[in-house]
């Protein structure tokens, strides 16, 4: 495949994946309140890995590889399966339950920053001059798709500190996370493995809160509606499966400062979906932000090389 079609592959992935991760604030409104916070994290996560694990057993052995029991492989895995799946996705959900959606919708805007420092530091990637335009283009568009989150933001309630708080964790780990799996994919291990490794160690860290914070009994399980279980195989699936697995394939060619940047789409596909879905409306300005935001994915994804070879052609003829 040639390099430049490689490149619109990928730019085309990640604007999927952020798609897909978008769904997972509708799949959550529709569960609603017929199952808790520790129910609507973890029950996906566990179904997922019953999923997803038969596959990876048929990989390894198509390989002919074992499964990386032994603590050497496995140490990485709970860093990040304790940072991700666990600290990430229970923080997230709870801060949701505790702070206004504006406020949760403008702390996400942390996350590709967090992303680029903790980059810097644990994988050596540098920003240049092409990733950050491409970072203050990306944060006007998604200000224009995020003008009503900002007017109706509110973090000098302390009403809200809690879920203020928790949410920024919940960044932090999402940060962690994605900057931690591009180390593993560079260790050369598959999508497969980081998802399913990643996902028992949050399925396992899970246990405690069902037992002594959100018991969970079989009749809520039988009693939910079609809805409720459609929005749970939703998470299952493309959420924690599906969109995990092309962001990790993806990873195995960009830097994680130009994968996370897409981020920023999530605002834009969280109202679009809610048109569809729960009947919400879009304004001219959230398409004019999201199509700014895609314009900074496709600049940083596609045509950082080319343009930063045009500026250093650019610098040399001005120096002679």
């Amino acid at each position: 495949m040639r390099t430049s079609t490689r490149k619109y592959l990928d730019w085309t992935w990640i604007i999927v994946v952020n798609f897909m991760w978008a769904t997972q604030v509708a799949a959550i409104r529709l569960i609603g309140d017929r199952l808790g916070p520790v129910a609507i994290t973890f029950l996906p996560m566990i179904f997922s890995v019953g999923i997803f694990f038969p596959l990876l057993w048929r990989e390894n052995r198509k390989r002919g590889v074992p499964f990386h029991w032994n603590w050497a492989d496995a140490r990485h895995f709970v860093i990040a399966g304790m940072f991700g799946p666990f600290l990430l996705q229970f923080t997230y959900t709870l801060g949701a339950q505790r702070t206004l959606a504006a406020n949760a919708a403008i702390i996400t805007l942390s996350i590709p920053v967090f992303v680029a420092i903790m980059a810097s530091l644990m994988l050596q990637e540098k920003l240049n001059r092409v990733r950050v335009f491409s970072f203050v283009l990306a944060l006007a568009g998604v200000l224009l798709t995020s003008l009503q989150d900002i007017q109706g933001a509110n973090f000098g309630q302390r009403t809200y500190l809690a879920g203020n708080l928790l949410f920024l964790v919940a960044c932090i780990s999402s940060a962690f996370f994605n900057t931690y799996c591009k180390f593993l994919v560079d260790r050369k291990y598959t999508e497969l493995e980081i998802l399913v490794y990643t996902s028992v160690v949050g399925s396992l860290g899970s246990i405690p809160l069902f037992v002594w914070l959100e018991p969970l009994h079989a009749r809520t399980l039988l009693t939910l509606d079609w809805v409720a279980i459609a929005g749970i195989a939703e998470l299952t699936v493309i959420v924690y499966g599906v969109a995990m697995l092309l962001f990790f394939y993806v990873l195995q060619r960009l830097d994680v400062t130009q994968a996370t940047l897409g981020n920023y789409l999530l605002p834009f596909f969280i109202a679009l979906l809610a048109v569809f879905v729960l009947k919400e409306s879009i304004t001219p300005l959230m398409w004019v932000g999201g199509a700014i935001v895609l314009l900074s994915t496709l600049l940083v994804t596609v045509y950082e090389n080319e343009i930063l070879q045009w500026l250093n052609r650019n610098v040399q003829a001005t120096g002679r």
